[in-house]
């Protein structure tokens, strides 16, 4: 099933999907805002510029997760596009074994751990995204740095719609997630705040459906960063970390099936 494209504002195109992805839009021309997982959602990025008879001019990724950039080689073997990604990121994105290296504490990675989910195909990376503002074909972007879930993640604001890509997700998948990914969990609580500042109508998170209240959203946001800081906190008590761990999930009531779900929580 191909992901239905809807308009958000003026400029502002987004497709629901597993990874949220965006298209902006300005006269004939298209930026992309993170491009998912795989080829697949390259290939329905591809078909939504097309429907809306646009030429895609770039790429901006957000950070480096396999799930947010993974759907550039599709895009770069169609277009002749520059990418931007945030430093540091760009590295990762560039050479994407590093993702499941640090995941696995800088040691080879099992063969569990090198599926498209953890390890997505290379992409070049061009120019560095950076807090500021932007300007790609006439369209004034303003770019936040909310780094926490990433060493370095942009979030993006066009129009009136704050493209927060993985600084805030959507209350089903906190629901469903109640330990959510971060690598510096003071960074993310700080970076959530700093975007209740943003005068914007609308939000789009990286996983979930976009919202209306930016304040709610970052609230239970916030909420959920700090019970799971807290259990984490409670649970170490003179123990490994693979017992902080059993006890955090227990108290979570999080199952872990398989070593990518073990190693990301």
């Amino acid at each position: 099933m191909h992901m239905s494209i809807q308009q958000l504002s003026e400029h502002v195109y987004y497709l629901a999907g597993g990874v949220n992805t965006v298209i902006l839009k300005q006269e004939d021309k298209a930026i992309f805002v993170d491009t998912g997982g795989d080829k697949t959602y390259g290939r329905d990025l591809k078909r939504a510029c097309e429907s809306l008879n646009l030429t895609p001019i770039a790429i901006l990724n957000t950070h480096s997760h396999a799930d947010h950039y993974g759907g550039n080689d599709y895009l770069l073997k169609q277009y002749d596009l520059p990418v931007y990604a945030p430093t540091l990121e760009s590295s990762i994105i560039q050479n994407p074994s590093l993702e499941p290296i640090y995941l696995f504490g800088g040691a080879k990675p099992l063969p569990e751990l090198m599926s498209k989910w953890l390890l997505a195909k290379p992409s070049k990376v061009d120019f560095e995204l950076s807090e500021g503002t932007l300007e790609l074909a006439g369209l004034e972007l303003k770019v936040i740095e909310t780094s926490g879930h990433a060493h370095k993640h942009m979030s993006i604001i066009c129009d009136d719609v704050l493209i927060a890509a993985d600084a805030l997700f959507g209350k089903a998948v906190l629901e469903k997630y109640p330990l959510p990914f971060g690598q510096d969990i003071g960074a993310q609580i700080d970076s959530a705040k700093k975007l209740l500042t943003s005068k914007v109508n609308l939000v789009v998170p990286g996983h979930g459906e976009p919202s209306e209240d930016l304040e709610t959203l970052v609230k239970i946001n916030l909420e959920t960063f700090k019970k799971a800081s807290e259990v984490v906190l409670d649970s170490a008590k003179g123990v490994s970390t693979e017992e902080v761990l059993r006890l955090s999930c227990d108290s979570l009531n999080i199952s872990l099936a398989d070593l990518p779900r073990y190693y990301l929580n």
